[in-house]
């Protein structure tokens, strides 16, 4: 009886799995970085020991040993500073990634080139759009549209958030500020209050002062 599993080589090839990005440095990558390197040590080599030295004369003539160090080390400081500073930018970034995958990009659109110069594909012929379902074809034409819109739909609530943010700070510093005046306001009314108690109590005695002198005057 003859097995329901068919051969091995009937069974259909699967399509070669796509490589991950990975996160070593590709060619772009690689020679970013190396640019950066390259500008980097251009930079650096334009404080030259001489300039460096015209900076400290005295010091240049009584201790140039001592002068060539502190060079030394003043320029291998801001190199590792600056290379530490460009990881530090890159891996927030993620420039490695994102240019892995620009080469990626790249290498398959000119693999794709190629094979339809050549007429010929070794994965699988294309679709013809007229033998699509209407939602495929439908997609293919709003999906750019929506993609373009929610971008700028992206921007907008971007700008509106750090337009809120600032709104926020400028209403919590005039809250501020008009707690300050409230308590101020209190003072100052606590202030008063307490002058027109005592200038009450100053007052019933000048009261009593002017009828006691109407009274004297009185019984003269």
């Amino acid at each position: 009886m003859p097995s329901a599993t068919p051969p091995e080589t009937e069974r259909s090839p699967s399509p070669p799995a796509s490589a991950p990005t990975a996160l070593t440095p590709g060619y772009r990558a690689e020679a970013f970085v190396t640019l950066y390197k390259a500008a980097l040590d251009k930079t650096l080599e334009a404080i030259s020991p001489s300039s460096f030295g015209a900076c400290f004369p005295s010091i240049s003539t009584n201790a140039p040993t001592q002068l060539a160090a502190m060079h030394t080390g003043m320029t291998a400081g801001l190199r590792s500073f600056a290379l530490a500073e460009f990881d530090t930018i890159m891996e927030e970034r993620r420039v490695v990634e994102n240019l892995n995958r620009l080469e990626d990009l790249i290498s398959d659109a000119k693999k794709r080139k190629a094979r339809s110069t050549s007429g010929t594909d070794e994965y699988e012929q294309p679709v013809p759009p007229h033998t699509l379902p209407p939602k495929p074809l439908v997609n293919a034409h709003l999906n750019p549209i929506h993609r373009s819109q929610q971008s700028q739909l992206n921007a907008r609530l971007q700008t509106t958030q750090s337009q809120n943010a600032n709104l926020i700070e400028v209403l919590r510093r005039q809250k501020a500020e008009i707690e300050e005046l409230v308590k101020l306001a209190e003072r100052v009314v606590g202030d008063v209050e307490d002058a027109g108690g005592r200038l009450g109590g100053e007052g019933e005695g000048l009261a009593d002062g002017a009828r006691r002198a109407e009274e004297s005057l009185g019984s003269v």
